[in-house]
């Protein structure tokens, strides 16, 4: 039997996407494509930060020690983290290496766009009835989960992507208690925001993220299989998302 190595896996991934996608194909292979790509992606993450940046301003300037308000200072805190984390996220897109593989269909993007896009829905609900609290649930949750986020995209690095692609395979740090530690943590905010604009329509959309992001999960753990020969090892001694669970 031919063993094939990461390159054959490539160059077969290729192939086979100039058959079924030529327009995608010669897209990718377009001078420059993969800058205007990193560009576009990195600008979305830098909008995110500065509109982040300056709530955390706004929230700052709110303050008062004469009139503690807990959830306050953990909304502030939430603002800060978020503000690294985007800021990270852009500088990661701008600087990343080429990927070894990516995928060769439609679908899979689309899918990973909607896991990213969709959270930014919340902006379009307000807590007008909601008590003290839940203000400081939420405000606590959703800061536990920004510095976990922050803490797991530090240990992707480079790594880092939208879309389903292969630069490295990333087992330390978080990477080595699930398979999918930025995907999980991501859900901890998520819940924040459920528990503050809580409603049947913010349920269902707290359930579509989620089906959304499991599916994400199933395309690029396809990729990566493809793609690293030590991936299958890897997946049997850890989980996919949540430990001695799945």
């Amino acid at each position: 039997m031919t063993t094939l190595t990461p390159m054959d896996r490539v160059s077969a991934g290729s192939a086979r996407s100039r058959s079924a996608k030529p327009w995608l194909f010669r897209l990718r292979a377009a001078t420059g494509f993969n800058l205007a790509a990193g560009v576009a992606g990195g600008t979305f993450f830098l909008v995110l930060a500065l509109f982040v940046g300056l709530t955390a301003v706004s929230q700052a300037r709110a303050l008062r020690i004469s009139n503690f308000r807990a959830d306050g200072y953990l909304d502030l805190l939430t603002s800060v983290c978020m503000f690294v984390y985007y800021l990270t996220l852009w500088w990661l897109m701008l600087n990343r290496p080429l990927p070894i593989a990516r995928t060769d269909t439609v679908l899979p993007s689309f899918v990973a766009f909607m896991g990213t896009y969709l959270p930014c829905i919340w902006i379009l609900f307000t807590a007008d009835d909601a008590s003290k609290g839940r203000h400081l649930i939420s405000a606590a949750l959703v800061l536990i989960g920004a510095i976990a986020m922050v803490v797991v995209i530090r240990y992707l690095g480079r790594s880092f992507s939208i879309v389903p692609q292969a630069r490295r395979l990333v087992r330390s740090g978080p990477y080595a208690i699930v398979r999918n530690p930025l995907y999980l943590v991501e859900e901890i905010p998520q819940f924040g925001f459920l528990v503050l604009f809580f409603s049947p329509l913010t349920l269902a959309l707290f359930v579509a993220f989620g089906a959304v992001q499991v599916r994400r999960i199933l395309y690029e753990e396809k990729l990566l299989r493809g793609a690293f020969p030590d991936y299958d090892e890897y997946a049997r001694s850890t989980p996919r998302l949540i430990p001695y669970v799945w």
